[in-house]
């Protein structure tokens, strides 16, 4: 294990992704120190004591490291998580400082550790370094963007949706009871027609317990998510109010009620051009990445004897 898949791990239990994710967002990005401002924050002192001290900058890179993109403006926005994170690189610091003391780097397994820790570190480092230089610029952005849009025209389709509200009269296994269902079915269909509040009637009559708490009501849908049945009555219907049934399916007889219809339709290019642009920058970026990856390993010579041997002795 890593020192920091150990760190994330342990981070993990006081940073959990919910919690992250539910944080706001800042409603804008502040604008960017300058270079004498932003080098004087990064050396200020955010946690102390007797194994030294934690600063602003290496707090800010062990959240960069830790803390997955999508969730780091949330993080920052509660002071809990930030606390704790600090405390963490302390606690580490102090518990380094105790395991120098106690030799564990002159034993040979923590020697190798240590440098395998720091070869990590250092290629991440310099694959960044190379990913960020390899960045497109900002036409190069743009039109790989408009070209995914026009190459890819249903990824950025919204079909056709209707939002219903539905009650539902069970059947019994056997079936014997249709003619009773369907009939009353057809009485609580009449009754809605005649302007009955829908919602109290689902409330009140639908065995469809999870939906009937919120009036009937089955939120938008798209072709292909319902019962064939029930999903061609549901579009069949024209206008919000409109009533369809008894509708026969495996559940039983339903009654519907349209609540509003979507048209199928496609987003612009100017609400998905972020979330292109983006997808271009990490493409090209992870063909650097890999560019220098299988540059680093082009040398290579594997003993596929030993590591067999090993991997047999392992599993014994």
């Amino acid at each position: 294990l890593s020192l920091r898949a150990a760190l994330a791990a342990a981070l993990s239990v006081a940073f959990p992704s919910a919690a992250l994710a539910q944080a706001p967002a800042p409603a804008t990005k502040p604008a960017a120190p300058a270079p004498a401002a932003a080098a004087a924050a990064a050396s200020t002192v955010v946690v102390s004591g007797p194994a030294g001290n934690v600063t602003q900058g290496e707090l800010e890179s062990m959240v960069n490291e830790v803390v997955p993109p999508a969730q780091r403006a949330g993080f920052w926005a509660k002071p809990e998580m930030v606390d704790r994170m600090a405390r963490t690189i302390y606690n580490q610091r102090a518990l380094a400082r105790d395991a120098l003391a106690g030799g564990v780097d002159k034993t040979r397994a923590g020697a190798e550790y240590l440098q395998l820790v720091r070869e990590r570190a250092l290629s991440k480092l310099w694959l960044d370094q190379h990913a960020q230089a390899a960045a497109p610029n900002p036409k190069a952005v743009t039109d790989f963007a408009r070209s995914e849009y026009r190459a890819q025209p249903d990824r950025f389709k919204t079909p056709e949706q209707v939002q219903v509200r539905h009650i539902l009269l069970p059947l019994a296994p056997d079936g014997s009871d249709d003619a009773a269902v369907k009939a009353r079915a057809e009485e609580l269909l009449a009754q809605a027609r005649k302007g009955a509040d829908f919602a109290k009637l689902a409330a009140q009559y639908s065995s469809d317990k999870a939906s009937a708490q919120r009036g009937g009501d089955l939120g938008f849908f798209g072709r292909g998510k319902m019962l064939p049945e029930f999903e061609n009555a549901a579009f069949g219907l024209k206008k919000p109010g409109d009533l369809a049934g008894p509708v026969k399916t495996r559940f039983g007889y339903h009654i519907i009620e349209l609540v509003a219809h979507k048209p199928a339709s496609a987003a612009k290019f100017e609400d998905v051009a972020p979330e292109l642009e983006q997808e271009a920058k990490a493409k090209i970026e992870g063909q650097a990445r890999e560019r220098l990856w299988d540059a680093a390993g082009a040398g290579a010579k594997v003993n596929e004897a030993a590591l067999k041997a090993m991997a047999e002795q392992a599993s014994r």
